[in-house]
């Protein structure tokens, strides 16, 4: 395989944005991630432009803002802190990784569909939908290790990562084709109760996309069984999988850092009305706001634990890039984003500190970094759609833990990043959790 992998944010730029045109997902990029379908990951040209319109309109719709205000919200309250609690009370060791797993995977199912699978609980019970979908992004990252003929043969022969992939795509489709089949229903049979319910709630976006009638005049697309199949899967891909590693991550830093765990404490503590006194509390949304050094933590994790730790690209005619490298369309461009985060040369000699500080401005603001420098959130028209929901999230999350619980490494864990298309911890995060306050 001809690859070139490049660290120049100069590089990105150009392939990101200034030349965008020719560096496309390629046919190579679909054909590893064939269990996307047609998806926004998987799309180019018109089909990419035009989910990505309808998709724009309904995550920054005010009705699915709320939606995910309230999801965020209520997963904390009963689905998270009882788990916590629970720990707490029993002193267990846990995998805090999976525990953020289940969460992001429950919340992202119901803003997606509006059904909640309900993997987050004390037992921590198997799901199977859930392990389907760590068995698909398992292979999909084997097959671009692998030349196509071989993982093409394993496919063929229905053994090894294939045949593991084959048997999660089959509970894949089956649970998805479930929620559409049943949400369908529902909104066929629903009155105007439900539409006031909705009116005052949010809705999901599964719903949304079902009732958006002019939606195929607009874009062109059918939405149709297969259409909501590959945007639903998508979508709980890109929600899922790169908030709870980017849960994982920071909270680790954090714990591992008392003096920057005091800081976000101080500011939270800073945020609580006065009269409520120290105690066991969750913050709302609005309250979380102006939590900047919060913002700035999770910035500064996320720049050296991306989610996604490389991008990979393929150019359509042959180029040269502003390094002076020449790419062709039999190439595939890797850019790293791991490695991004650690040079000296993009983020200064401290470059491998965790800083919160460097996304504070002399003003008491969050700085804006440029996407090809701070590459977490893509760049250029692919920019996430989700940045503001995973922000959300993360927020809800972080201040629930940080103000309310202390976590401890077990001794002797070792913590070293996975490789895979998504930046999990190898061996977990293995904790212990106590409680901050008794009331």
């Amino acid at each position: 395989m001809d690859i070139l992998g490049t660290v120049d944010p100069t590089n990105v730029h150009y392939i990101m944005s200034s030349n965008f045109q020719n560096f496309r997902k390629g046919t190579e990029f679909k054909k590893i991630f064939d269990v996307l379908g047609d998806g926004i990951f998987n799309a180019d040209f018109d089909l990419w432009n035009n989910q990505r319109k309808i998709a724009r309109s309904l995550i920054t719709h005010h009705e699915f803002h709320k939606f995910l205000v309230k999801t965020s919200w209520d997963k904390v309250k009963s689905g998270l802190v009882p788990v916590l609690e629970f720990m707490a009370k029993e002193g267990k060791i846990f995998d805090l990784q999976d525990v953020f797993q289940r969460f992001t995977f429950d919340t992202t199912c119901i803003l997606v569909t509006g059904f909640d699978p309900g993997s987050l609980s004390v037992e921590l019970n198997n799901i199977a939908f859930l392990k389907a979908m760590n068995d698909a992004g398992e292979v999909m990252l084997i097959r671009n290790l692998l030349p196509q003929c071989v993982w093409k043969l394993q496919q063929w022969l229905g053994i090894g990562p294939e045949r593991k992939l084959r048997d999660a795509r089959e509970v894949i489709d089956q649970v998805i084709g479930k929620y559409i089949s049943v949400k369908r229903e529902e909104l066929r049979a629903r009155g105007e109760k439900l539409k006031k319910e909705e009116e005052h709630e949010g809705v999901d976006l599964l719903t949304s996309y079902i009732d958006n009638d002019d939606g195929e005049t607009k874009t062109g697309l059918k939405f149709d069984d297969k259409f909501l199949r590959d945007t639903i899967l998508n979508f709980m891909i890109a929600g899922r999988d790169t908030t709870s590693s980017g849960l994982t991550w920071f909270v680790w830093l954090v714990v591992t850092h008392p003096d920057i765990e005091k800081k976000i404490r101080e500011e939270l503590k800073a945020i609580i009305p006065v009269g409520e006194g120290e105690k066991h509390r969750l913050f709302k949304a609005d309250e979380l706001k102006n939590a900047i050094y919060l913002h700035a933590a999770l910035c500064e994790s996320l720049r050296l634990y991306p989610p996604v730790p490389f991008q990979l690209k393929t150019p359509q005619e042959p180029d040269i890039l502003p390094s002076g490298h020449h790419v062709n369309p039999k190439m595939r461009v890797f850019i790293i984003l791991y490695a991004m985060g650690r040079m000296e040369s993009i983020w200064g000699k401290d470059a491998s500190e965790f800083k919160p500080e460097r996304w504070i401005s002399n003003k008491g603001t969050v700085k804006h970094e440029p996407s090809y420098k701070f590459f977490s959130f893509n760049a250029g028209p692919r920019t996430c759609l989700g940045k503001e929901v995973s922000f959300t999230q993360m927020k809800a999350v972080t201040a629930a833990v940080i103000h309310n619980y202390h976590a401890e490494m077990v001794k002797g864990h070792e913590v070293y990043p996975n490789v895979s298309v998504i930046l999990y911890m190898k061996h977990g995060f293995k904790v212990r959790i106590k409680r901050r306050w008794e009331n």
